[in-house]
């Protein structure tokens, strides 16, 4: 191998093919996403898949929700794009006969030109296309091409495991012999095949071709900006789930029967919710942040500049809301609404939680303080208004809303929020307002025992979090557990 190829640097592809021509006999190894593509073969799929918003929700589940990097697999990354792909195809087949019918017009409008002019004086029957993308996508990208019929090493339909642990110099050993690859030209945008271009004769690194598109960018979904771009996957799950979700299940839960029919309606009325805050996070980062001197913002956010949250978020929050509504009218969880003004109802509050947000996003950062508890306010008071809730369950949604405002009037006055016990001051406000409650000799107040014994657990559980989160990080990853 030839020395001081550790570091791989860019290069002109025409340059470095002039300067040391492919030999006659040997074959040429070209990657094909960011290559000859001037794109991502699968995130160009997935956008072509049609409805949108039904491959918007399998690509959420299976890229944005599972974790995938627990499988310890080096290429993770890989398994879950075949994975998305493959459940795109199956359970909307006719997306792959639409892709079919598209996909040489794709390349040819976004086939790199300067990569395609570079290997012009290359037989094309020497050259071997290389990519962890589908070979099912690719194969009829290349149809009516100049690359029509040329070998293809990409993941197959039925793939092994192998093939998601393996890097191309593996996959070309096996195919070619290590011979026939030490005499070859390889030819890639990215560093994940740089064992491939340190083993081939000439590897040659050249910057990435076309735009990078992401679909999950481009395709509304609910929550996919608040995880991708803003808190994270685990702090959305906590946010949503263990806190948002639980008060209103809580809180408005008087006996089993209760939190069984109120957990159906309730998760559609959150969710629709947090449509409408999506936007105004969306609109915080993208507008009221030019007005702040040190902005909080997540590097992925400038990546969602054109991602489409209106009017697809107010249609998912609209048809949630209508969900959640006839949910409650089904198992008779609604207060003394009817279905047609429930609903009107709720659409109404959604307006006035979307003006809230908007004010709140064109004040300046001190005149924010008291509309901060207004917004978190309007995230239990709209279910409330349709399922009502219990005195304790009014103390608890209460008590998360003064936990939330101390937090947010620290942060703005330059303190370390993080280090303040928000479980604590949670659970203590709860308390003291049942204590009190307690004082004025109405104990039905306080309902039955078994929502306030639940809620004092939840406080509890809560109160283990930072302790319970510790014991999570001192725990080995599975990856580095298993054997060598």
């Amino acid at each position: 191998m030839t020395q001081g190829r550790d570091h791989l640097p860019q290069r002109d592809l025409a340059t470095a093919l002039a300067e040391d021509p492919p030999s006659e006999t040997a074959p040429v190894f070209v990657d094909f996403d960011h290559t000859l593509l001037g794109g991502n073969s699968t995130e160009l799929y997935i956008l072509s898949c049609r409805p949108h918003w039904m491959a918007a929700a399998i690509d959420f589940l299976v890229r944005d929700l599972i974790p995938w990097r627990l499988t310890g697999l080096p290429h993770w990354f890989r398994l879950r794009d075949y994975v998305c792909c493959l459940l795109l195809m199956l359970l909307m087949p006719w997306t792959i006969l639409a892709w079919r019918r598209r996909a040489p017009a794709l390349f040819a409008a976004r086939a790199s030109d300067s990569v395609a002019e570079a290997l012009a004086p290359i037989d094309a029957s020497r050259c071997v296309i290389v990519s962890f993308g589908m070979a099912w996508l690719i194969r009829p990208m290349l149809r009516g091409s100049r690359w029509d019929g040329v070998a293809l090493l990409a993941t197959p339909l039925t793939p092994s495991r192998s093939a998601f642990s393996r890097g191309k110099l593996a996959l070309l050993d096996e195919a070619y012999g290590r011979r026939a690859v030490a005499a070859s030209t390889a030819i890639s945008d990215s560093l994940d095949d740089r064992d491939l271009l340190l083993a081939a004769r000439q590897g040659i690194l050249i910057p990435p071709q076309g735009e990078t598109v992401a679909a999950a960018e481009r395709r509304y979904f609910p929550l996919r900006y608040s995880i991708r771009a803003k808190y994270g996957l685990l702090h959305m799950l906590d946010k949503v789930l263990l806190v948002d979700f639980a008060i209103l299940l809580l809180g408005t839960s008087r006996d089993l029967d209760d939190l069984l029919r109120h957990a159906i309606s309730i998760p559609f009325l959150l969710l629709s919710l947090h449509c409408v805050y999506e936007m105004g996070y969306f609109e915080n980062d993208m507008v009221a942040a030019k007005r702040e001197a040190k902005p909080t913002l997540s590097k992925e956010v400038a990546r969602f500049r054109d991602y489409p949250i209106q009017p697809s978020g107010w249609v998912w929050a609209i048809g949630l809301g209508v969900v959640g509504c006839l949910a409650a009218a089904f198992t008779r969880s609604t207060s003394s609404l009817e279905l047609l003004p429930a609903i009107t109802a709720w659409v109404i509050l959604m307006v006035l939680l979307r003006l809230a947000f908007h004010f709140y996003n064109q004040q300046p950062v001190q005149g924010r303080l008291p509309l901060y508890a207004v917004l978190q306010m309007m995230k239990y008071l709209p279910v409330f208004f349709l399922i009502h809730p219990t005195m304790m369950g009014v103390l608890l949604a209460l008590s998360q809303v003064a936990m939330m405002w101390i937090v947010y009037i620290v942060y703005r006055s330059g303190g370390d929020h993080k280090t303040l016990p928000k479980e604590m001051i949670r659970a203590l406000f709860w308390a003291v307002g049942a204590g009190l409650l307690a004082t004025t000799g109405r104990y039905s107040l306080w309902g039955s025992l078994l929502p306030v014994g639940l809620i004092a657990v939840w406080c509890l559980f809560r109160l283990a979090k930072p302790r319970l989160m510790e014991l999570a990080k001192r725990r080995p990853s599975p990856a580095l557990t298993r054997a060598k």
